[in-house]
């Protein structure tokens, strides 16, 4: 009975409830579209670590500052809440809110003198700005 009514609801209210084909699918493009710019940066990374011409003459490699932006960014949680799900407008305002939050984070605990760190993130909120509008 009740998954009848969850089918009724949804076919009368495409917006509410588990949210519409469209709905899912742009919360499905918006999060490829976060892991491939996390993939864009740890490549980017990985390539920096491993080339010394990005090696400052005190032993600094942005590399390591990019990577470790990367592993912040990993700890956002890429599932849309229930309301998220059928909003993906406001799924990925969240997801921009908590790169804001890791962003400040980031400034706070880490040395990235060269601010390459940083960039990184301001890399990945630029790839999910379009999503918010």
């Amino acid at each position: 009975m009740l998954s009848f009514l969850k089918r009724l609801a949804n076919a009368c209210f495409p917006s509410r409830g588990g949210g519409s084909a469209a709905h899912a699918h742009l919360i499905a493009e918006i999060q490829d579209q976060f892991r491939e710019a996390l993939a864009e940066e740890t490549a980017l990374a990985c390539a920096h670590q491993s080339d010394s011409y990005y090696t400052s003459s005190r032993g600094h490699n942005i590399g390591h500052d990019e990577m470790v932006a990367v592993v912040y960014a990993e700890k956002i949680a890429l599932a849309p809440s229930a309301a998220e799900s059928g909003d993906p407008v406001s799924y990925a305002h969240r997801l921009l809110g908590d790169l804001e939050a890791i962003k400040a984070e980031y400034r706070i605990a880490e040395d990235d003198p060269d601010g390459y760190g940083i960039g990184t993130l301001h890399s990945i909120s630029r790839k999910l700005e379009a999503f918010a509008r």
